[in-house]
């Protein structure tokens, strides 16, 4: 297990905590007893996954290096500074590998973020493997720009709850190309920390996640007020994204919510006889 520096956030890999629990499940399983069964590959699996491996292996130790080096350029990031400079103190992050059986319950997903129960420890998990990404390319999908994706949901949920995160209300917009208004902002936060990296490409959009420039990329938000609408939502609820305008980039970078109100002034001035939307 590895504490990343003062941040509330770790590192762990279970190790041989889940080979202690499949030898406890397929016990039961031969006992007949399928309620405990049920208990280790949910609540058991969920608490073991925060238990520090007494007997770390060099595949314990690997995933945990990799990790924390994830880490370390996020924190040189301008963004991913002050993303971690953001997080609830009086909350627990952790950082776990994502298995087959995480897979199947977030519909084959390269990565993802879901609040522990109370019974499992409580806190935030993300489920990630940065093997999986290569480590810090300019694009696409690296381990630290998909780290810090996840790590914005758990912000989030951190600060106001998985419940209004995930609410109806909250993400009634509906926008075309993303599931939720959460990932909306997740993925416009990864395109700002991409652009503090020094890149030209961005994220189309959550559902399509192929390379567009900035110009392609406002060019779709002026011309969408749903969109703008939601960045506005973000910029008058959200203390981070109106902390991104003041990031130290220059004029013609990447960062919507800086651009607003020339993005919705555009907008209007194609559309004079359109109004807003506001959510």
């Amino acid at each position: 297990m590895k504490k990343f520096k003062t941040h509330p956030i770790y590192i762990n890999h279970p190790g041989s905590w889940d080979e202690v629990r499949q030898r406890q499940r397929d016990a039961f399983v031969e006992k007949g007893d399928y309620e405990m069964m049920a208990w280790l590959d949910d609540t058991g699996r969920g608490l073991y996954a925060t238990m520090e491996d007494p007997r770390p292996t060099s595949v314990t130790r690997k995933y945990e290096e990799q990790v924390y080096n994830a880490m370390v350029l996020i924190d040189l990031n301008q963004l991913g500074s002050l993303l971690l400079d953001s997080v609830n103190d009086a909350v627990k992050y952790w950082i776990v590998p994502l298995d087959y059986m995480d897979r199947a319950i977030c519909g084959n997903c390269a990565a993802f973020t879901f609040p522990g129960t109370p019974k499992q420890g409580g806190g935030e998990r993300v489920y990630f493997n940065p093997s999986e990404f290569n480590q810090g390319l300019p694009m696409r999908y690296s381990s630290d720009d998909v780290l810090f994706h996840e790590l914005v949901h758990a912000y989030r949920d951190g600060e106001i709850g998985y419940s209004k995160t995930n609410s109806k209300d909250l993400n009634k917009a509906m926008l075309p190309d993303y599931t939720t208004m959460e990932e909306f902002f997740a993925l416009q936060m990864q395109n700002i920390y991409l652009a503090c990296r020094g890149g030209a490409s961005f994220y189309h959009s959550y559902l399509r996640p192929q390379s567009i420039s900035k110009e392609g990329a406002y060019k779709v938000f002026e011309n969408d007020p749903r969109v703008l609408g939601v960045f506005r939502y973000f910029f008058e609820n959200e203390p981070l994204a109106e902390q991104v305008t003041r990031l130290a980039l220059p004029d013609d970078s990447f960062n919507p919510w800086r651009d607003l109100d020339d993005l919705e002034q555009a907008y209007l001035k194609k559309h004079p006889h359109k109004r807003l939307i506001k959510f």
